[in-house]
C-alpha cells in the first residue's frame, strides 16, 4: 500500500500553505492531507499549544488507513517529531526547513528565551505574530501568493513556544529539505540537522520552498513515498 503524505503546517500558517504542494503531489498519484494545528487561531486567545497540536497530528495520523509520510514545515517540525517517535505508522518523517529539536527542548529554549524583535505580541498576551513576514517567512515567494499567504497567518499561541518536545524518532528514516537561503532558520543550523537524516535535499530558498521550489519538494516527498512503498 502506497504511504499517505501528512502535510503539519508551520508557526501561524493554516493548511492552506499546501495547496500548490498537495496539486503537485496529487499529479504524481500521492494521496495527501494537511492538518490544522490548534497553536494558529485567528484569535490570540483561542490559539493553543504544543500538547495540542500533537493531539491533532497524531489523530490524523491514526485516521489514514495505512502508512503515513509525514512532511512538516517550520515549527510544524516540532509536534510531527514528537509524533512520529510514538506512531507506528510514520515510515518516513520530511522536515522541510523545519526544526527538528532534540526532546526536553522548546523553542522558546532554542531562540533563546525572546521572540525575534519583528514579532508582535497580541494585546492579551496569549500568542505573536511575525511583523516582518514578507521578508522573513516568505522571501523568494511569488509577490502575489506572498500577499494571499500574509492575509492568512494567524495568532501563534505563546505555549506553541514554551512547552518542551517530549520524544524524537530513533528509528524513522529522515529526509531534510535544507533552504539555502533561509532569513528566519539560519542554514548552518539546518544543515546541522540535516546530518542526520538518510535524505538530504538543498534548495536555494527562503523559509518557504514548499512555495518557491514546490516541484523540488514534491519530488524529494514523492521519493520517500516511493521508497517506503517498495520497503527500502
Amino acid at each position: 500500500m502506497n504511504p499517505t503524505v501528512v502535510l503539519v503546517h508551520g508557526a501561524m500558517h493554516t493548511p492552506w500553505i499546501f495547496n500548490p504542494l498537495r496539486e503537485r503531489l496529487t499529479a504524481r498519484g500521492i494521496g495527501s492531507l494537511a492538518v490544522q494545528l490548534p497553536s494558529s487561531n485567528p484569535l490570540s486567545a483561542a490559539a493553543q499549544g504544543l500538547t495540542e497540536d500533537v493531539a491533532v497530528v497524531r489523530a490524523a495520523v491514526e485516521g489514514v488507513e495505512g502508512p503515513v509520510v509525514l512532511a512538516a514545515h517550520s515549527y510544524g517540525g516540532v509536534p510531527a517529531t514528537w509524533v512520529a517517535a510514538e506512531a507506528d505508522q510514520v515510515v518516513e518523517l520530511v522536515y522541510i526547513a523545519a526544526f527538528a529539536l532534540e526532546p526536553g527542548t522548546s523553542m522558546m529554549e532554542w531562540m533563546g528565551g525572546d521572540f525575534p524583535p519583528t514579532w508582535n505580541h497580541s494585546p492579551d498576551g496569549l500568542a505573536v505574530k511575525a511583523g516582518d513576514a514578507e521578508k522573513s517567512v516568505f522571501s523568494g515567494v511569488d509577490p502575489l501568493l506572498t500577499a494571499e499567504a500574509v492575509k492568512r497567518l494567524n495568532w501563534q499561541g505563546m505555549r506553541a513556544f514554551t512547552e518542551k518536545l517530549g520524544a524524537a524518532p530513533t528509528d524513522v528514516p529522515l529526509t531534510y529539505v535544507v533552504a539555502t537561503e533561509d532569513p528566519a532558520l539560519p542554514p548552518p543550523v539546518q544543515e546541522q540537522w540535516a546530518d542526520r537524516a538518510a535524505h538530504t535535499l538543498r534548495v536555494p530558498s527562503g523559509h518557504s520552498p514548499h512555495l518557491s521550489h514546490t516541484d523540488e519538494v514534491a519530488g524529494v516527498i514523492a521519493q520517500a513515498v516511493t521508497r517506503t512503498a517498495a520497503g527500502d
